[in-house]
């Protein structure tokens, strides 16, 4: 994985971190727009090709960090599930956000249909790509975020995915029932996700017990609804 690590502007030292997954073929630069709370820091993670982090987590202040809070969007959320639980550097006092993602990113009831992600993959070409971006943005804000959303070159979009279902294909076992590696205290879904069916994201975290908050116009990239970080976890006070 990369990274970006952006130090709050206070000259006091943070008190607390969020750690950002992107989804897949993104950069944090998808979320830059969002502005920190007063003495917070951000570590934006992301290109899944590998989950080895680029960074020594040991390097990060963490004698003043007193609380980590986990946003997770998309396949940022499987990647989340792999990573986190072997992090024990983290502080115990955590708070666990999914936007628009599930721990089973290939599923046919709590994912995206088997079939489709395969089809992805199998297809991705430049055209198809920009395809994609429409139907994850909902077509209106896919011009305004062409750029960013330009950033990385489909092949490296296509090693990336191919990493992944390489990943579920040897680790994943049929399942009746969903489970989840990680406590998560509330899962955002977008009714209008064209990626991630939002019946689907509705059964898995019904299943495990795990809140969530309905955008009625909601697609999958749901980050220009909010304008702070902070905005995002309202819904849990």
């Amino acid at each position: 994985m990369q990274y970006i690590f952006q130090r709050n502007s206070d000259q006091a030292p943070a008190r607390q971190l969020i750690i950002y997954f992107c989804g897949w073929g993104m950069t944090p630069a998808t979320v830059s727009h969002l502005t920190l709370p007063d003495r917070c820091d951000l570590l934006a993670l992301y290109d899944y090709r590998t989950l080895e982090l680029s960074i020594d987590l040991t390097d990060l202040p963490w004698d003043s960090y007193q609380a980590v809070t986990i946003v997770a969007w998309s396949l940022g959320v499987w990647a989340a599930e792999q990573v986190i639980p072997h992090w024990s550097i983290l502080p115990s006092t955590r708070r666990l956000i999914a936007v628009a993602g599930s721990p089973y990113p290939m599923h046919d009831q709590w994912g995206i249909p088997s079939q489709i992600f395969v089809g992805t993959l199998e297809g991705l070409t430049d055209e198809n790509r920009q395809r994609f971006n429409r139907r994850m943005c909902g077509g209106k804000r896919y011009k305004q975020l062409y750029d960013i959303l330009s950033e990385r070159p489909t092949t490296e979009l296509r090693d990336e995915l191919q990493s992944v279902y390489d990943s579920l294909a040897t680790t994943e076992a049929p399942e009746a029932t969903p489970h989840s590696s990680l406590a998560w205290d509330l899962a955002i879904i977008g009714e209008r996700d064209q990626i991630f069916p939002a019946k689907n994201l509705s059964t898995l975290w019904d299943a495990v017990n795990v809140p969530t908050l309905l955008l009625p116009d909601g697609y999958h990239y749901l980050f220009d609804l909010w304008h702070s970080w902070s905005e995002l976890w309202e819904a849990l006070e």
